[in-house]
């Protein structure tokens, strides 16, 4: 991995090189590739889970089973700091019965998982008869709750029960590396003879100019789209982290991706984020899970 890219020697980026690479994070860039046979034990997008026999199936708070959204084989993916060596690891949400769902994201408390869930597998079993194949419950689904106008313009019946995107994927890894968005909660960049980086403070109108020569050409230059495994997000809006989740880091990010079908309302990306520590004791029951339109 490249700490020092050729990108940052742009002269609005200069002078803050050394501080935007002291940010870099190792991540995992996920490709995503169309795929007519998925195992149940690969990576992937959607499509069945490994699942087994003996554990009760993932439901949200109305006792509805969540759908698979990302499944994580660590055992195919590039070795990252503090995150698992081996095992799988798997995403859940609700899927939508209408506008107000939302794929079963909590907007008053993102970190409650009614909704959603993640779930480790630390020592999947590699025998077949161990695991469960029938998934047909996940279309057993109810009916609608309302018949009124609302919902009929904006909820028809031909996209209920819908899913963020139109049909399983597999998944490819390729290390990689990104440095922190100005959207990242408590960031400076410093750099000798010029003015600090820091969204928490109101700069005078001279140094706001040079800041937002800055920021442009930051934004311009670096990237965050796309899927990945750690490293930094994509924020399409407002950062939604604020200071009670302030130190959550980024787990998985799913992007609107229309080559595969992926999409999040209008262009919009999903994130789950997760304290260091409790990533570091495979505690996956506080997870922090939320998406926003573009």
């Amino acid at each position: 991995m490249n700490h020092t890219p050729d990108l940052l020697n742009h002269p609005a980026l200069r002078p803050y090189k050394d501080s935007i690479c002291a940010t870099a994070r190792p991540c995992a860039e996920i490709t995503l590739l169309p795929a007519e046979h998925l195992t149940v034990w690969q990576s992937k997008l959607g499509g069945q889970p490994y699942w087994p026999k003996d554990m009760e199936y993932p439901r949200n708070a109305k006792g509805r089973p969540l759908h698979l959204l990302a499944q994580i084989n660590f055992a195919e993916t590039p070795p990252l700091p503090d995150f698992p060596e081996n095992g799988i690891l798997q995403f859940y949400i609700a899927c939508n019965t209408g506008i107000q769902d939302m794929w079963g994201m909590n907007l008053d408390d993102p970190a409650r998982p009614d909704g959603f869930r993640v779930i480790y597998h630390p020592a999947p079993l590699l025998e077949a008869a161990g695991l469960n194949h029938d998934f047909g419950f996940l279309n057993d689904q109810p009916k609608p709750e309302s018949k009124s106008w609302f919902r009929r313009l904006f909820a028809p019946s031909e996209i209920q029960f819908q899913m963020p995107f139109t049909s399983p994927c597999a998944m490819r890894f390729d290390l990689q590396q990104k440095f922190a968005s100005l959207d990242e909660p408590g960031l400076k960049f410093t750099g000798q003879g010029v003015p600090d980086i820091d969204n928490s403070i109101s700069p005078n109108t001279a140094i706001a100019v040079l800041r937002e020569e800055f920021s442009e050409t930051f934004n311009e230059t670096l990237d965050w789209s796309g899927h990945r495994l750690g490293g930094y997000c994509n924020s399409v809006q407002e950062d939604m982290r604020g200071d009670k989740y302030r130190d959550y880091a980024l787990l998985l990010q799913i992007d609107s991706d229309r080559e595969n079908g992926v999409m999040w309302g209008d262009l919009g990306v999903c994130r789950f984020f997760i304290r260091p520590h409790d990533l570091r004791r495979r505690d996956f029951s506080k997870v922090f899970y939320e998406w926003q339109c573009g």
